[in-house]
């Protein structure tokens, strides 16, 4: 079990487990160390923090963030982000409004289709409506077999039922993210297949790469370390662990030992 996972996500955003019981999880896995990056929110990072008093423990703020680079989506995790700061507000709140308006649109579309799913019950509920959610009401009903399997077959990228969604600009986001104070990291850039991108990145100023991450290969691992030290790019770890099995993730399926959570630490100035 590593020391530091610094990618989860909880039912602040597209999660299954609150805050609470994540901070409950790490404590008995005796993970040392939680960012809960939820999309687009903070919220999941300020409950941690409230429910890690008296744990052992240490939440990382966290945050990650969808952007564009030319065709391809590029997720950033912001790390020490200052949560009163309007512009990032103001980000935030636009991120998790297109969020729910494609879900809602690929929602009508998968009933057009025949699949077992009323968006208009949907839109009245008080869920996090996203496409996580869409696949978990698919795999109750027994559409699919798995979360990953309907993102695969029905509403990802290349699937019928998907709807796009327009994302802020990758460097813009960068430049904001760093001006505010944080510190932003490239989420797993070689299971999204961008991590030629990375040097680019760098030139925006951009403070690291996740090299550890749950569905990266040994190789993959190796070849992003590789490239963080060429390029002076600090390293993050995390499994993307969203509660469930979700990109077959569990807490601590990735993550950074205690040496490399200190020097995580250093290069985002929180050592």
């Amino acid at each position: 079990m590593p020391f530091a996972d610094l990618h989860t996500h909880s039912t602040a955003s597209d999660g299954v487990l609150t805050p609470e019981q994540m901070i409950a999880e790490a404590q008995d896995k005796g993970i040392s160390a939680l960012a809960i990056t939820d999309h687009d929110t903070l919220e999941g990072s300020r409950r941690a923090i409230d429910a890690s008093v008296g744990t052992s423990v240490r939440v990382i703020p966290g945050v990650e963030i969808s952007t564009r680079f030319g065709w391809r989506d590029v997720h950033l995790l912001a790390f020490f982000v200052n949560p009163s700061d309007p512009d990032l507000a103001r980000l935030f709140e636009q991120g998790r409004d297109k969020r729910r308006e494609r879900a809602l649109k690929m929602a009508r579309l998968l009933q057009q289709g025949g699949f077992p799913i009323d968006p208009d019950e949907l839109e009245k509920s008080e869920a996090n409506i996203n496409r996580p959610l869409l696949a978990r009401i698919l795999v109750d009903n027994g559409c699919v077999a798995s979360v990953d399997e309907c993102f695969r077959t029905l509403i990802g990228r290349t699937s019928p039922y998907y709807a796009d969604i327009e994302y802020p600009n990758t460097a813009e986001v960068i430049h904001l993210v760093l001006d505010r104070g944080g510190y932003a990291f490239i989420a797993h850039p070689a299971a999204y297949r961008v991590a030629d991108l990375i040097p680019a990145f760098a030139k925006e100023g951009m403070t690291g790469i996740e090299a550890y991450y749950t569905e990266h290969t040994p190789d993959q691992t190796a070849k992003l370390l590789e490239m963080a030290h060429e390029l002076g790019l600090a390293v993050s770890g995390g499994s993307d662990w969203h509660g469930d099995a979700t990109h077959g993730a569990f807490l601590g399926s990735a993550g950074l030992e205690q040496d490399e959570f200190e020097l995580f630490l250093h290069a985002c100035n929180h050592y």
